[in-house]
């Protein structure tokens, strides 16, 4: 028999976009549980580091990812303007001291709880008439597996969903979409690993820690890469070696395997492209290491965790285009904003295709689209969000993905401050004004709250 737990607000999922959101929501002084199926929370951005922090500004430098996104990246905002040029660093980060910063922001929050090492193995539900008189779906609790023995039903007012790859929305009945429309074919996924110890005066340019550095370290490393497909030593479809620098410039971080036919809902589909990560990352360490530079260079780690760009994107009242994307569109119900390009790693394994967002250089992300279709209480609060495949290759950052949490975390907090059962009677106006006095960008009227 399972142990009975209430919490007002439970989110599924510890990366990002659920810390994000159960950061915003404990912060609003409302009882929240994080659940995640880890050892320890962090997600994509510990587990499977890419280094970089991507865009978060406008072409003019205004910094449109303001909030929690702040805290957890100060460096990055230090860097210049931001604005990507080749005398400029790069904005990096360190997943040791990102893990640091998750863990010494939730301890401060007496009304966050979390759980680690506990799966969400069933969703309880029923169907009942919404306050628009349509029928709707609400989620009455879920039962957890506790360090795989032990079993807790746990009940809520409000759920998230902050899984990469829309877990409980689907294991609720929510509709989704899976790949792009023409083939169902997914991003490729990728296994990133760091180097260390390399001798920076052998290379062209020794600053790596610059754009104009790190770009010239690239072209020279892709020389030894190229020689070893030429000789059939590797299959990686990759055209060239793509890698960061780790903010002290000491160590590279290499985001350069790509793995197809990779399905995140599979367990032994993620088994298999893991595997086949790994081994894209040795024959690339050998490769990297004929460069005189590297020649004693150590490979500090091979990251434990398969890196997946793209999994379910869950129907919600807006689905989100590449159009709406590109053209910087604005909208009313606007809670998030995102500046990073759209960046679709082929499905095929070919190149990656990074095409910018039009002036002023981001967009906005409605409310609409963190709201499940059918839904009164189950809010989208990662990557998960409703979008197509292309607009999803923008949004699916952390920059991006910590201002859905934000937004979702303090939307569902909102719902019961202002006992609304539907998270859509919560306007966004509402929504707005929590999300500037705590200091996140947005854009569009806002409406007072007082809160308790």
């Amino acid at each position: 028999m399972a142990t009975l737990h209430h919490y007002e607000i439970v989110v599924i999922g510890a990366g990002v976009g659920g810390i994000c959101a159960a950061l915003a929501a404990g912060r609003l002084r409302r009882r929240v549980l994080l659940i995640d199926c880890g050892k320890e929370a962090g997600g994509t951005g510990v587990h499977t580091s890419v280094s970089l922090v991507c865009k978060f500004r406008g072409t003019d430098g205004t910094v449109i990812n303001n909030g929690i996104h702040r805290e957890l990246f100060p460096q990055a905002y230090a860097v210049g303007r931001g604005l990507f040029g080749e005398e400029d660093d790069v904005p990096t980060y360190d997943e040791q001291e990102l893990k640091a910063a998750y863990q010494k922001l939730l301890e401060r929050e007496p009304y966050v709880t979390v759980w680690t090492d506990s799966e969400a193995t069933e969703v309880f539900t029923e169907q009942r008439v919404n306050a628009s008189g349509e029928k709707s779906r609400r989620i009455l609790g879920v039962e957890v597996v506790k360090g795989k023995q032990l079993r807790i039903r746990v009940t809520g007012d409000q759920f998230l969903d902050a899984t990469a790859d829309g877990n409980l929305s689907a294991m609720a009945g929510a509709d989704f979409q899976l790949g792009r429309e023409q083939d169902g074919k997914m991003q490729t996924a990728t296994v990133t690993f760091k180097m260390s110890g390399f001798r920076t005066s052998l290379l062209q340019n020794p600053n790596v820690r610059t754009w104009k550095g790190i770009h010239a370290l690239r072209r020279e490393l892709t020389g030894y890469y190229e020689q070893m497909k030429a000789l059939g030593q590797t299959n990686n479809p990759r055209p060239s070696v793509l890698c960061f620098p780790y903010p002290d410039g000491q160590s590279l971080l290499f985001n350069s395997t790509a793995v197809t036919d990779v399905d995140p809902t599979n367990q032994e589909s993620v088994d298999r492209g893991m595997a086949e990560g790994v081994r894209q990352a040795a024959e690339l360490i050998e490769a990297v290491k004929r460069h005189p530079a590297f020649a004693d260079a150590t490979v500090d780690f091979i990251a434990p965790k398969l890196g997946i760009r793209e999994g379910r994107r869950v129907v919600g009242e807006y689905m989100l285009t590449a159009d709406d994307c590109l053209t910087a569109r604005t909208f009313d119900d606007m809670v998030a904003a995102c500046a990073y390009s759209l960046d679709i790693h082929d499905p095929l394994g070919g190149a990656s295709k990074l095409t910018p967002i039009q002036e002023p250089g981001y967009y906005h992300i409605p409310y609409r689209s963190l709201i499940a279709k059918g839904w009164d209480n189950l809010l989208l609060s990662s990557r998960c969000i409703s979008g197509s495949h292309e607009a999803h290759s923008s949004y699916r950052i952390m920059s991006g993905v910590s201002a859905i949490g934000e937004a979702a975390g303090t939307a569902a907090a909102l719902a019961l401050w202002l006992r609304k059962e539907d998270v859509r009677e919560v306007s966004a106006a509402r929504i707005r004004y929590v999300l500037q006095t705590a200091g996140q960008f947005v854009e569009g009227n806002v409406e007072k709250v007082t809160l308790g």
